[in-house]
């Protein structure tokens, strides 16, 4: 039945397809490309953080590993972050090994193993963002892989944004047509372009700051969100007529 529908959604698109480029080919037209975007202030962040542990056997880095993370865990839920908004980002347990110069060559030894818990919190409340950091640094986060800030409505800022994109495409192209003594026809075709969202910004696994150097835990990871840029692009296709 799926095969079915998915036969039937590609006939149905791809004569729409056609259409619009015959069109394109055999009417005059007009093609314009409106644009809208806004800055907002981001009220959440996304905070990846990690924990890796060394042992010299893989049970006693996996047993320490788990106890840190849940440390962590609890910590979180104690500052008022709820489950959902946690969540294992990658868990990984290996071994480290030294490479030593021998007459033979170089020989590989097992030093031991590296387990590493990596924990992605959202955070909805953004001042307590910085404290929340610094907390999870506090109670065994001992890297810091990446930080994003988003804004909780943003789905209903792009549709607004797409629909300011669409009147700025009409405002273009009724200059351009009016200038010259024609009239927009029939739209041929609208091409929307995804808007912009926010991208995690990754460390690379720079370590957390140690406890002797940390921060208070009243003053907390300094974080500084700016603000984001929103856009939306739209490009369309007008049929000419005198």
């Amino acid at each position: 039945m799926k095969r079915i529908a998915f036969a039937l959604l590609c006939l149905l698109v791809a004569p729409a397809a056609v259409n619009a480029e015959t069109l394109r080919d055999s009417t005059p037209n007009i093609v314009v490309t409106g644009e809208a975007s806004e800055d907002a202030a981001p009220d959440r962040a996304r905070l990846v953080i990690g924990v890796v542990t060394d042992r010299p056997s893989a049970q006693e880095a996996a047993d320490d590993n788990a106890r840190k993370a849940q440390s962590i865990v609890d910590e979180l839920a104690a500052q008022g972050i709820e489950a959902k908004d946690v969540q294992t980002q990658g868990l990984t347990l290996t071994p480290y090994v030294s490479q030593e110069q021998d007459q033979r060559g170089n020989k590989r030894t097992v030093k031991g193993f590296r387990a590493r818990n990596e924990l992605s919190v959202t955070i909805r409340q953004l001042d307590k963002a910085s404290l929340i950091a610094q907390r999870a640094i506090d109670s065994g986060a001992n890297e810091v892989l990446g930080v994003s800030f988003s804004v909780s409505d943003e789905g209903q800022r792009l549709d607004r944004l797409r629909e300011a994109a669409m009147k700025d495409a009409l405002r273009r192209a009724k200059i351009y047509v009016e200038a010259i003594d024609l009239k927009l026809g029939r739209v041929i075709e609208i091409r929307p372009e995804g808007g912009t969202s926010p991208q995690l910004m990754r460390f690379g696994g720079a370590p957390a700051p140690s406890a002797a150097a940390a921060a208070p835990p009243e003053s907390g990871v300094p974080l500084k969100p700016g603000l984001e840029k929103l856009s939306a692009r739209v490009t369309v296709v007008w049929a000419l007529t005198r």
